[in-house]
């Protein structure tokens, strides 16, 4: 019999409503229904957009450039639409996106489920399952897996080998394949614990998953959507992730300085700066910093904000809730108000004197210790004698009879980099408190200047009695909010964090739907294997680290992900957990560890990514203020990914790699990555110049080794594949070898290996 899920019920994790909700119903309601709806005194042209016939009159499905509706809104079809005026880019932008993922529409709305529904219930901590193959388990997680395969009449997969566990075990926790020295080390002490103590204790697992953090962020180097103004000290809170994550600090604390770090106690410089700096997880985001309507750009940025906190924390689209109570969960308008309150009186942009249209970001000057403030007065004594020699360039060149234009630019461009870029004091962009904190009111439809009633600051009431907050005057309610989210009362924020560490472990949560535990959400696999890890989880302080050490120890996560016949007809999605799931490896995992095995990885971590190639003064009231070109540094180039510039909506042309194998759009929070398989990675890894150098450099070190021609090739199956040579595959090797000129076999080989689906897959 096969196994029935609910989630088979559900469709695709209605991840498009969110979507809808927060980006198209607001514009709908606000620009086109007064005269486009079935509720309209006068219905134009028979247009009903909320009417599914009239709708797909005007829409073409996945195909925005044929749609009636995108065209009148790009005012290039015969019909523009809103007739007052033609409607942002970035709103533009989220039509052509919704369109293009089929224009979904949510369904007629679910009974709301107060008290039933199993993410508003308390926490429980479970009772061990028993099982009949008790020799199988080797902790409790094992428990819970094995209960349900043997309720289902079915057993566990036969454990990998030890090679494929050490490969995925190092390259789940760091990012990074094993080392030849790391295998001899497993192989001669055959002790996993030891191991994953090695990895959870390196640095290379803090850049791991703190670059599963800021997928769950709008992290970028650059701020605004459409162009690219540059985030000078972004990098300070992608190394706070890093630092956090590293030092395992408590997940409450962890929690409590990104939202309010500017008011938690502190004892040293260090601790005040680590508290402000975490604070650039609400400062950095796709803020439309363009726009004279300053009323609306902040309810805008504290929309974003809003969705953001949920999603991240509670795993709720609190955003759907803008403007109207939320059509599937127990989320009101009063709800959303009254945590929009609490960001509205939180100064994240600043709109400067005499900027116009154009914001800024708010920034905070750290504690500056006192070897700083010694480095920065002799930087500025050479700044200053910098900036004179280029001024002086200038000037002389403007002086010559018939001076070079493009010398001229380029001294003009030297000149406002240095104008731009004087020594200041350590600064973050960073929130503080507005000026004079208050609750705020109900923007209809979401229109800041259509105000209904008032609503006092609060958390969401679905979590129970502990929503509402006592916010102390003149204060934003930040810390209020930190402090209920992170309450042991609060059953959501244990349970988000565990399922978040299971998916990057397995591919897929115990809730699969990570960002999203509401009723429109998929259910729990295992909800008291859920439980019992929350509960491990609040038992030992928050620490990240002892329940990914929990995971990865179990017999669960040692399966082989061979395939099993019988289990795959009763459960295809492996929801059971009856083998390992086999993945591809991210692109920046891919990109890491090609720079590892060829020996060219840059351990150097920390610091700025932008090599600032700019364009104007970038003093953002210039217009054409924005990063013109961004290549990388060539003293930074082959560091470790997460190192180098993230950009919104596309990376550098330098990291394509990036481009092509699904990095997350900055101007999205993305929970789980998609995995697509398209024709352009493979031809990008068969010709992509910097593939085919760091194959050369692979073929180059081997080369330089002593040793015969076996044992070269031995030596490289180790570096590459992580695992000892199979039969015969020695002589293959060799026959491979002779197909080319002396000069290319190598090489080729190296380029054939590295682009081959078991170095780009994890088993």
């Amino acid at each position: 019999m096969r196994l029935v899920l609910l989630a088979a019920a559900i469709v695709t994790a209605h991840a498009d409503d969110s979507f809808f909700e927060k980006n198209i119903r607001p514009v709908l309601a606000d620009k086109c229904w007064s005269c486009h709806s079935t509720g309209a005194k006068l219905v134009h042209a028979g247009l009903k957009l909320d009417n599914k016939a009239s709708r797909e009159s005007v829409i073409t499905p996945n195909k925005p450039e044929e749609s009636r509706l995108y065209k009148a809104l790009l005012y290039t079809g015969p019909t523009k639409m809103p007739p007052t005026g033609k409607l942002p880019p970035e709103t533009l932008e989220n039509f052509r996106k919704w369109i293009a993922d089929g224009a979904p529409w949510p369904a007629t709305e679910l009974a709301i489920q107060t008290t039933t529904h199993w993410a508003w219930k308390p926490i429980a901590n479970p009772a061990i399952p028993e099982v009949r193959n008790t020799v199988w388990p080797r902790n409790k997680i094992d428990n819970f897996i094995l209960a349900k395969l043997e309720a289902q009449n079915l057993q566990p997969n036969p454990d990998a080998n030890p090679a494929t566990w050490l490969r995925r075990v190092t390259l789940d926790l760091t990012g990074l394949p094993p080392t030849p020295a790391e295998q001899d080390d497993f192989a001669a002490n055959k002790n996993p614990e030891q191991v994953v103590d090695r990895l959870l204790k390196s640095e290379a697992y803090g850049h791991r998953w703190a670059r599963h953090w800021l997928d769950q962020t709008y992290y970028a180097d650059n701020i605004e959507i459409g162009r690219r103004v540059p985030a000078r000290h972004a990098w300070r809170y992608r190394d706070w992730v890093i630092d956090a994550i590293n030092r395992d600090i408590p997940y409450a604390q962890f929690i409590q300085q990104q939202l309010a770090g500017d008011h938690l106690p502190w004892r040293t410089p260090q601790e005040r700066r680590r508290n402000l700096t975490a604070l650039g997880f609400l400062a950095l985001g796709p803020w439309p910093l363009v726009n004279a309507d300053k009323v609306q750009l902040q309810m805008d940025v504290v929309d974003l904000q809003v969705d953001m906190v949920g999603r991240s924390f509670l795993g709720l689209t609190t955003g759907c809730a803008r403007c109207h109570d939320h059509k599937f969960d127990p989320i009101s308008l009063k709800d959303y108000y009254g945590m929009a309150g609490i960001f509205a009186s939180t100064r994240t942009i600043n709109g400067r004197l005499g900027l116009g249209v154009f914001s800024n970001v708010n920034t905070v000057t750290l504690p500056e210790l006192p070897e700083e403030m010694q480095a920065r007065a002799t930087e500025t004594t050479e700044y200053w004698r910098e900036l004179e020699k280029a001024r002086k360039t200038l000037e002389a060149l403007k002086k010559t009879e018939k001076p070079d234009p493009k010398e001229v630019t380029a001294a003009t461009n030297a000149v406002k980099l240095l104008e731009f870029l004087p020594p200041t004091p350590p600064t973050v962009h960073a929130v503080q408190d507005a000026e004079t904190p208050a609750d705020i009111r109900v923007n209809l439809r979401g229109n800041a200047h259509q105000l209904g009633a008032e609503t006092p600051r609060s958390g969401v009431a679905i979590t129970g009695k502990i929503a509402q907050l006592d916010i102390p005057d003149f204060t934003s309610g930040r810390k209020e909010l930190a402090a209920w989210i992170t309450a042991k009362a609060n059953p959501l924020t244990a349970r988000v964090a565990v399922n978040r560490a299971w998916h990057h472990l397995f591919g897929a949560g115990i809730v699969p739907t990570i960002d999203n535990f509401g009723t429109r959400g998929l259910p729990p696999s295992h909800p008291e294997l859920l439980d019992y890890l929350a509960t491990e989880f609040t038992t030992n302080n928050g620490s990240l680290k002892q329940i990914i050490k929990q995971i990865v120890l179990s017999r669960t996560y040692a399966q082989s992900a061979a395939p099993n016949k019988k289990a795959q007809e009763i459960d295809p999605e492996n929801r059971l957990q009856w083998r390992m799931s086999r993945r591809r490896l991210e692109g920046e995992t891919i990109r890491d560890a090609i720079l590892s095995v060829t020996g060219n990885l840059d351990p150097t971590a920390n610091g700025p990514a932008l090599p600032f190639q700019i364009k104007g003064n970038l003093s953002l009231g210039e217009p054409e203020s924005f990063i013109e070109d961004v290549k990388l540094d060539p003293a930074t180039r082959l560091r470790r990914s997460i190192f180098l510039p993230v950009l919104r909506k596309s990376q550098a042309p330098e990291l394509d790699i990036l481009n092509l194998f699904n990095f997350p759009d900055a101007n999205q929070i993305t929970g789980a990555r998609q995995s697509t398989t398209i024709p352009t990675q493979a031809l990008y890894l068969m010709n992509a110049p910097w593939v085919q150098e760091q194959a050369a450099a692979l073929a180059e070190r081997l080369q330089a080794t002593n040793g015969t021609q076996q044992e070269k090739l031995h030596q490289l199956i180790r570096r590459v594949y992580a695992r000892e040579p199979n039969p015969n595959e020695i002589a293959q090797l060799q026959a491979f070898l002779e197909s080319f000129p002396p000069t290319e076999a190598w090489k080729r080989l190296c380029h054939s290996l590295l682009i081959s689906n078991e170095f780009l897959y994890r088993n």
